[in-house]
C-alpha cells in the first residue's frame, strides 16, 4: 500500500465533504492499485465504492481550506460538543480532517496522526477528549 497515496485520497476526500468511513474505504482501494492487473486489480465491491467518492473529487475546489468549509458555526457541525472541543484542543496541531472524524467519532485518525508523526502529548489528549465523550454516550453507540 502507498501511504502517500492513501492520505493524499484522503485528504481530497475528506475535505471536500466525504462521509469519514467512506473516504477512509475510497483511499484505501486506491492506495492498494495495482496497475498490472485488469480494473487495477479493484473488485465490484472496490469499484462501487470509488464511484460514490467521484461526486466529491468532481466537485473540488484547490481553494478549499478544509472540513469545516461548508459550516458558518460548530453548531451547524452534526456533534457541536465534539466538534468544539476537538478544536479548541488540536486546531493548528491536527489536520482539520481529522479533527472532523475524530468529532464524529472516528478512531482511525489516531493510526494516521501516528503515522504523519504527530506528538504523543498531541494524541493522548485527542484520547482524553474521545474517552470522556464516549463514557458519556455522546455518539450514541
Amino acid at each position: 500500500m502507498s501511504d502517500n497515496i492513501f492520505f493524499a485520497a484522503l485528504n481530497a476526500l475528506t475535505n471536500n465533504g466525504c462521509a469519514p468511513e467512506l473516504a477512509h474505504s475510497a483511499a484505501s482501494i486506491v492506495a492498494n492499485d495495482d496497475p498490472s492487473k485488469p480494473d487495477l486489480g479493484r473488485t465490484t465491491e472496490d469499484q462501487q465504492i470509488i464511484q460514490e467518492t467521484l461526486p466529491y473529487l468532481q466537485n473540488e475546489t484547490w481553494d478549499s481550506t478544509g472540513a469545516y468549509d461548508s459550516y458558518q458555526t460548530i453548531d451547524d457541525t452534526p456533534h457541536p460538543l465534539a466538534h468544539g472541543q476537538f478544536l479548541a484542543n488540536l486546531g493548528g496541531l491536527v489536520p482539520d480532517n481529522l479533527i472532523f472524524a475524530l468529532a464524529e467519532g472516528e478512531d482511525y485518525p489516531f493510526q494516521v496522526m501516528q503515522e504523519l508523526g504527530i506528538g504523543e502529548d498531541v494524541i493522548e489528549r485527542a484520547e482524553s477528549i474521545q474517552s470522556r465523550l464516549g463514557e458519556m454516550n455522546y455518539w450514541g453507540e
